[in-house]
């Protein structure tokens, strides 16, 4: 293959990555949120005859305002996963029922303080526990009595009725999906609305904090003066690093956005995978064209880097095909929305790399004469 690092029309690599992010940047708020990151019930139905897709989502909109339903098909048969938003009852319920559990702690620690001064005063808390419960009970339209003078029973009940809603949810479902179609199985997977909302904070967090220290270790890792403080910091090597990182994000974000794959844990353990990924080829690169001098012109070093580069990529794409492929016969959703994204971003992460990365940092060793 011919070294196109030495044309002079290598400086145009940019455009493609460029226009991809500018792209991805309309399709990334149309990314639609699994399951696990906006709270609710993901049923998967698996059948032998094909399913009315359009009459099986009418029928369970009865049950929620928001209801999705996606067909597949795979060696085993035909079958729908149906996304299932919380009534708001529920989301209401479950939230009062998390306020509640706070003030039976705090009901414990005036308990443990009246036993030790062998007080005798009513708790406050007893009582606001008893109207906590009696408010979730009204919320699900329930006629079970809570208990009037007892906090703790009257929250059992309150629990009792909430657990019955959900499960009356699931047996109505199931219900009315057999109404629509011939279900062969069936499965499950809920996450309450309180805890998709942590999942959404700590990723946040997660992915933030990741760049963060990645651009750290990276600035140190690339700093002429490393060891030698009188030499002035280079953000150029830095920045091409972590720019080939945040558009692999970004451009793999986009694709998901414009092909419906939803952002759920699964596809966000695989997008920080994929960072891990990008700044492993990106080091790699950099090291070639920076640190091993004498090995010829930086458009060469540059060169032998991409035959490496690129090779790695193809092991990735290969490996996780495999995956993708192998989750038809699974049955298993998780690991092909795994095998997706990583498909996606090992595609992605070439052209990023080598379409900008790659020329940044061979004009940067160019400038600096690094020969």
């Amino acid at each position: 293959m011919k070294n196109f690092y030495e044309s002079r029309h290598v400086k145009y690599l940019f455009i493609l990555p460029l226009a991809l992010i500018l792209l991805s940047l309309f399709f990334i708020p149309q990314i639609p949120r699994g399951v696990d990151l906006k709270g609710g019930i993901l049923l998967t139905i698996q059948t032998d005859k094909g399913v009315d897709a359009t009459a099986l989502q009418g029928a369970l909109a009865k049950y929620s305002k928001n209801v999705n339903v996606r067909e597949f098909s795979n060696p085993s048969g035909n079958g729908v996963e149906i996304e299932v938003e919380n009534p708001e009852k529920l989301d209401l319920a479950e939230q009062e029922l998390s306020a509640a559990f706070a003030i039976r702690d705090r009901l414990d620690k005036e308990d443990v303080a009246a036993a030790s001064t062998n007080s005798t005063a009513p708790s406050a808390a007893n009582a606001e526990l008893v109207t906590q419960s009696k408010k979730i009970l009204s919320l699900l339209g329930s006629n079970a009595v809570a208990s009037q003078d007892d906090g703790r029973k009257a929250l059992n009940t309150a629990q009792d009725e909430f657990s019955k809603a959900k499960q009356d949810l699931r047996n109505n479902l199931i219900a009315e999906v057999g109404k629509v179609a011939q279900v062969k199985s069936a499965s499950f997977q809920e996450v309450g609305s309180s805890l998709s909302k942590f999942f959404v904070s700590k990723t946040q967090e997660i992915v933030v904090t990741s760049f963060v220290l990645v651009a750290i270790v990276i600035l140190i890792v690339f700093w002429p003066g490393f060891g030698n403080l009188t030499k002035p910091i280079s953000y150029v090597p830095s920045a091409a690093v972590l720019f080939g990182a945040a558009a692999d994000l970004i451009i793999t974000m986009g694709v998901m956005g414009a092909l419906g794959i939803p952002l759920s844990l699964a596809t966000i353990a695989t997008l920080l995978m994929l960072i891990g990924f990008s700044i492993d080829t990106d080091v790699m690169l950099t090291m070639r064209v920076i640190k091993r001098k004498g090995e010829g012109t930086p458009e060469q070093r540059t060169f032998e880097a991409f035959k490496t580069g690129s090779l790695m990529n193809l092991t990735t794409i290969g490996a996780y095909g495999v995956l993708y492929l192998t989750s038809f016969f699974l049955q298993a959703p998780i690991y092909a929305q795994i095998g997706i994204v990583a498909l996606i971003g090992g595609a992605v992460d070439f052209i990023a790399t080598w379409g900008v990365n790659a020329v940044a940092i061979m004009w940067y060793a160019k400038k600096k004469n690094i020969e």
